[in-house]
């Protein structure tokens, strides 16, 4: 399930993404895990050990490459291809301690995205504001019956799994379980570094491919939005940076379409299958003569 083309630019989509958000009552929860998230990022330099360096790559490779990259956004949410039980859950619980949602309301926003793509009812597009699609968007209360109604329009087969709907429903119990096993067996540094300023990597890492490659880089193909390939993004987002390369294969498992455009989470997916943990993988077609490579630095 890659894009849902919806009817009318004025509906359910558009009302609960409204861009206003000086109209809209702010969600405190998620403003207070933000603040004080960032509060813990901004102590991390002054409770430095090597350990809590090591829990930070650790956590960062771990959540930011197998949980979001790998399993929520080309596993779960495009379906580019399938792992074994096993995998699955390990791959799903490394999506949850990412600290960034739910896994269906990650894939609802981003298969939403998908389909309204820098048009009305996308939600984080830089054409609202480049703090807007990078974190603002947020921060909003939405209505919770549009919430609901979106979650089975845009996420129906993923309302039959069984392994997404468990950690839908035990999201915060796991982020509460590993900050109290950091705090409690590495100490304050462990838990500021591997948790606090690891958190807040891999959220600034994912909100990059939101706002700046939606803004800078070049294009290799023409697309109906402004979705961009950004080199530096690239690096730090195990290969998501190359996001135009995405909007117009969005199924494709892997991202970098040239060679020289590096797709780590595409070689981790490459391991997978060779060891026969992920099948069903899909290929991006070739590139052709339709394809347009469109530099843009503005």
């Amino acid at each position: 399930m890659n894009v849902i083309v919806t009817d009318s630019p004025s509906d359910i989509e558009t009302t609960y993404f409204e861009v206003k958000i000086l109209n809209r009552p702010i969600h405190w929860p998620t403003f207070g895990a933000l603040a004080l998230i960032h509060i813990g990022a901004l102590l991390a330099p002054f409770y430095f050990s090597w350990q809590g360096l090591a829990c930070l790559i650790a956590m960062y490779c771990y959540t930011g490459c197998i949980g979001i990259t790998f399993c929520y956004h080309r596993m779960l949410t495009h379906r580019g291809f399938k792992l074994n039980a096993v995998a699955k859950w390990f791959a799903h619980l490394a999506g949850a301690l990412a600290l960034q949602g739910r896994p269906l309301d990650w894939a609802m926003n981003h298969r939403i995205h998908h389909a309204r793509s820098d048009q009305k009812g996308d939600p984080h597009s830089p054409l609202d504001g480049s703090l807007w699609s990078h974190f603002l968007w947020l921060i909003p209360r939405r209505n919770k019956q549009n919430h609901e109604l979106l979650i089975a329009k845009y996420t129906p087969d993923l309302l039959q799994d069984r392994c997404c709907v468990f950690f839908n429903r035990t999201y915060i119990f796991w982020n509460i379980l590993l900050g109290a096993a950091l705090l409690g067996f590495g100490g304050l540094s462990c838990f500021l570094w591997g948790f606090c300023l690891r958190t807040a990597m891999v959220w600034h890492m994912t909100w990059l491919i939101n706002s700046a490659t939606h803004i800078w880089g070049y294009r290799n193909y023409t697309t109906s939005d402004q979705s961009r390939n950004l080199w530096w993004v690239a690096l730090v987002t195990f290969g998501e940076g190359w996001h135009n390369n995405h909007h117009a294969q969005p199924a494709a498992a892997y991202h970098g379409h040239r060679w020289w455009e590096i797709d780590a989470t595409g070689w981790v997916i490459s391991i997978c299958k060779v060891l026969r943990i992920a099948t069903n993988v899909k290929n991006p077609k070739p590139m052709t003569a339709n394809s347009q490579t469109e530099t843009v630095y503005s």
